[in-house]
């Protein structure tokens, strides 16, 4: 076939007028704009330090964290940030790039898996719903390997979809041989677990539709082949150059971390509290959640499983959410790959809810199907029109929930704002908040704003709620979707008003107005090694480990090199020494109080939780 430069211009043109596409541009800039800020905290600052001491000793392979080997996770997202610093410099940017354009990438791709599934206008809806939901917002535009990882899972299925959901493919084109890729990407992003959460979806809808005999043809062997080229090279270097890289890999990494038997232990949220935070993440469409899941069992039930484009998002939601609902390791961003799901199956019910428009909605009957007039065929159940009614009190009872945040926020940060503060510690122990006085009064500076949030998006969802009661569905969706422009902004701001107590850069930067080039800086072993993240990375030098004595003898703490770890008593004799110390120790702690004892001691700064002393 012949392409003219008028043919390939026209194309062009009829590209970028595509709606899907448009919405990718518009929403482009929420992702990957002031990246700079706020400050990484340890573990952001963790993924970029590793991915600079890559560059700086031209080891690829092998992982390190202030020259401690750190097998913690697969090398892409190193890799990433480690060509990312090599143009944008060691620098916030640098560090969240690729995260973010990869959860930018995937609302394209949610959009085309809903195209692909229900049409094109579904897959528009599912696309805008992915974008606008604050879960890929928020963690979209972090240093971590989730993003990219929903990015593969979202290919690998879309991937499926096009090579063996179609009827005239079964397994043939270009797209079998991208499925084939996204798993071992995703195998080369989070190990094990990223390849078999894509697999156990794409699995499990082969043997619930019947398509073994499609699967298991020649071609698989090329397929695996392609994963296997792009995941092992790695895998066998990294286990040749260390021989205790698989047991530390497969065992404590994949397996004790499920089970729950890591020692030290992995922070732990609640089933009931990691459900709701999903429920969360898909703001501001939680409230049709419900219906679109009752909606796509319906569906699927009438339509059956070999027929039901449903089966594939409710696989999708049921993988990710049962297989950390049953794990003992759950933070609050582990669902995360789920929300393409959500966001396909509330699509859909927008869909249809844009497709009714102002006709009238029945009744279902008991049996689930829609009583017609004039003696006319029911409708079968999953078919019938979506519920006004059940819009519309969605709809409502989000008003009434963001004007009871609103009142709230005024009440909650501000006189009982200490009743707060200790509902954080007792949640997130771990997560730096002490109550500290600095910290109290965060609270009181971000009350106005968090209300103004709440009651902003209090109006908007009225004004959806009020375009639903006459069933202006396209303006119900639009209110939603627009309102999320400034609540963005608003979340954003928020995270700068507490980088002081997320992030160790204000620590080092106390340490680097002090510290000379010969000085040794002293910091205190964390509960996870990748803590120490953030002070290797904004200091930008080694820094010497004050050993917990908990972890003595822990095979999984290898304390490399050793010469970097300090037990206290050797502290002390450096302290005592003509070598100038800075010690980084917790505020209020014992062992600042010894140190300062000395007598050339003195106090070079604090922060909400962190003293810096040196010893001259």
């Amino acid at each position: 076939m012949e392409f003219s430069s008028n043919t390939i211009a026209s194309r062009v043109v009829r590209f970028v007028r595509l709606p899907l596409f448009l919405l990718a541009l518009a929403s482009l800039p929420f992702f990957v704009l002031e990246l700079k800020t706020p400050a990484l905290n340890d573990a952001e600052g963790m993924y970029a330090q590793i991915a600079r001491e890559m560059r700086t000793t031209g080891d690829w392979t092998t992982p390190h964290l202030n020259g401690n080997r750190h097998f913690d996770k697969p090398p892409l997202i190193y890799w990433l940030i480690g060509t990312a610093q090599s143009v944008l410099g060691e620098t916030e940017t640098a560090a969240r790039i690729w995260p973010a354009l990869a959860a930018w990438a995937t609302i394209s791709v949610v959009g085309t898996i809903g195209s692909t599934l229900y049409g094109v206008q579904t897959g528009f809806l599912s696309a805008l719903i992915y974008a606008t939901s604050l879960g890929p917002y928020i963690f979209g535009r972090m240093v971590m390997p989730d993003p990219i990882l929903i990015f593969w899972i979202a290919l690998a299925i879309l991937s499926y979809s096009k090579s063996y959901m179609q009827p005239e493919n079964k397994g043939q084109g270009p797209w079998f041989w991208i499925l084939y890729a996204a798993f071992g990407f995703a195998l080369l992003t989070k190990g094990i677990l990223g390849f078999g959460l894509a697999a156990a979806i794409i699995g499990l809808h082969i043997i619930l539709t019947g398509r073994l005999r499609d699967f298991f043809s020649r071609r698989l062997l090329g397929g695996t082949a392609v994963a296997a080229v792009i995941a092992l090279p790695w895998h066998m270097a990294v286990a040749r150059a260390n021989p205790d890289f698989l047991g530390y890999y497969v065992i404590r990494e994949h397996l004790l971390r499920f089970t729950g038997h890591r020692y030290p232990s992995d922070e732990f949220l609640p089933l009931s509290l990691f459900l709701f935070l999903t429920l969360v993440w898909t703001f501001p469409w939680t409230g049709m959640v419900p219906q679109a899941l009752v909606r796509g069992i319906k569906r699927l039930k009438a339509s059956g499983l070999r027929n039901s484009e449903d089966l594939l998002p409710l696989l999708w939601l049921t993988v990710i959410i049962g297989l950390f609902a049953a794990s003992h390791s759950r933070l609050e961003y582990y669902a995360l790959p789920s929300i393409p799901g959500f966001a396909l199956l509330i699509g859909k019910l927008w869909d249809e809810a844009l497709e009714t428009g102002n006709k009238s909605f029945l009744k279902i009957t008991a049996d689930g199907s829609r009583p017609t007039a004039g003696g006319e065929e029911e409708i079968p159940a999953g078919q019938e029109s979506p519920s006004r009614r059940g819009i519309v009190m969605a709809l409502a009872v989000m008003t009434a929930l963001m004007g009871t945040a609103a009142a709230a926020a005024l009440v909650m940060l501000g006189p009982a704002k200490d009743m707060i503060s200790q509902v954080i510690v007792d949640a997130w122990p771990t997560g730096g908040w002490t109550g500290s006085p600095e910290q109290m009064a965060t609270l009181e500076r971000i009350r106005i704003p968090t209300m103004a949030s709440f009651a902003g998006a209090a109006v908007f969802s009225a004004g959806a709620l009020l375009a639903a009661r006459k069933a202006q569905f396209k303006a119900a969706c639009g209110l939603l979707a627009v309102m999320m422009a400034p609540f963005f902004m608003l979340v954003h701001w928020g995270f700068q008003v507490v980088e002081p107590f997320e992030s160790t850069r204000p620590v080092a930067e106390i340490v680097l107005q002090h510290a000379g080039p010969s000085d040794l800086i002293v910091y205190p072993e964390p509960h996870e090694y990748m803590w120490v993240g953030g002070i290797t990375f904004y200091t930008g030098r080694p820094i010497y480990i004050l050993k917990d004595p908990q972890f003595d003898g822990l095979a999984s703490r290898r304390r490399e090199p050793p010469e970097r770890f300090l037990t206290e008593n050797e502290l002390f004799r450096l302290w005592n020494s003509d070598k100038r110390v800075i010690v980084v120790a917790n505020a209020g702690g014992n062992l600042g109080k010894e140190l300062l004892n000395g007598n050339h001691a003195r106090l070079l700064g604090q922060t909400s939780d962190r003293a810096i002393l040196s010893n001259r």
